[in-house]
């Protein structure tokens, strides 16, 4: 009796130890099946906008279309395809098409040859206040407005037939980190703060800041410094640890929806992306603040371009 109890004992003793290590195996494969499902299954709204992204790059409102980008002070320009003009137009565009005389914010535009007016009428001739108004103007594949946008004022143009809009755009991202979705606060200014800015050709420009983004990451506190889109979003230029390694040199931009009454806000960093100035020399990107530079490493949204640059055909 002894003997078969001591057996027993031992039987149980060696079911128990199994079963342990049974259920530490199934607790692993979960840990590994449930980290992996989440690294390949980002949300579908994730997935959709970043198709949405790709998308609006090649819209005709978008930045891969752009052929050139020309200062203006007052003064008188001449335009056209030719050499000898103060702003030259791409090649296959007319040689000697007509001029553009600025006076403080009046623009005048003097043609050649009628174009089209914001998509209705012909007129050889067209002057208004570029600082109240958004005018465009249209010749065969070609629209040329007057572009004013984070410091920078002159003409810019589009060609909707560019070259290169056959091509595809490969943008690479971090794969979708649901850590990188974070729970915030927001701390409204009593009264908004007016700061100077920098864009990436040198200049500088005045834009609102409503207050500050309170976080947490990894047990630190951080902030960044929004400024307001016209849609109402906010909109927020940022450096990290990643920029000219795995991210684009100069920083990336981040929109986010506007908080809650109690101020609750939410960042998504797998939404970051890259500056238009990276497929475009015909841009005016702005630069982060020193206030919104982060001293981390941001493994979310969008990779460094490393594809083709979309103004070089006209450069």
């Amino acid at each position: 009796m002894v003997d078969k109890r001591i057996n027993n004992e031992y039987i149980e003793i060696i079911f128990n130890v199994n079963f342990i290590k049974i259920m530490k195996l199934q607790i692993l494969i979960f840990i590994v099946l449930f980290g992996c499902t989440n690294n390949l299954s980002p949300p579908s709204e994730y997935q959709e906008w970043k198709i949405k992204r790709k998308s609006a790059l090649y819209a005709e409102d978008g930045y891969l279309n752009l052929a050139g980008l020309y200062p203006i002070e007052n003064g008188s320009y001449t335009i056209g395809s030719g050499d000898y003009n103060d702003i030259k137009f791409p090649e296959d565009f007319l040689e000697n098409f007509g001029k553009a005389v600025i006076e403080d914010s009046i623009i005048s535009f003097y043609f050649n040859d009628n174009v089209i007016l914001n998509d209705t009428l012909k007129t050889k001739y067209f002057k208004y206040n570029y600082f109240k108004y958004q005018n465009n103007f249209t010749l065969g594949s070609f629209l040329w407005y007057v572009h004013m946008d984070s410091g920078v004022k002159g003409i810019r143009i589009r060609n909707f037939q560019h070259p290169l809009l056959e091509k595809d755009l490969d943008i690479n991202f971090f794969s979708y980190k649901p850590k990188m979705n974070i729970k915030a606060n927001f701390e409204r200014f009593s009264k908004p703060s007016i700061k100077k800015l920098k864009n990436i050709q040198g200049g500088f420009f005045n834009d609102t800041i409503p207050g500050i983004i309170h976080f947490n990451f990894n047990n630190n506190n951080y902030s960044l410094q929004p400024t307001i889109a016209p849609s109402g979003r906010f909109f927020i230029v940022f450096g990290d640890q990643t920029n000219g390694n795995e991210s684009y040199g100069g920083g990336r931009f981040l929109y986010i929806d506007p908080p809650k009454k109690n101020g609750d806000i939410i960042i998504d960093f797998n939404k970051a992306y890259n500056p238009p100035c990276v497929f475009s020399t015909f841009t005016t990107c702005p630069i982060p603040s020193k206030e919104n530079i982060l001293p981390f490493k941001v493994n979310a949204g969008e990779k460094k371009y490393n594809g083709i640059l979309f103004s070089g055909v006209y450069q």
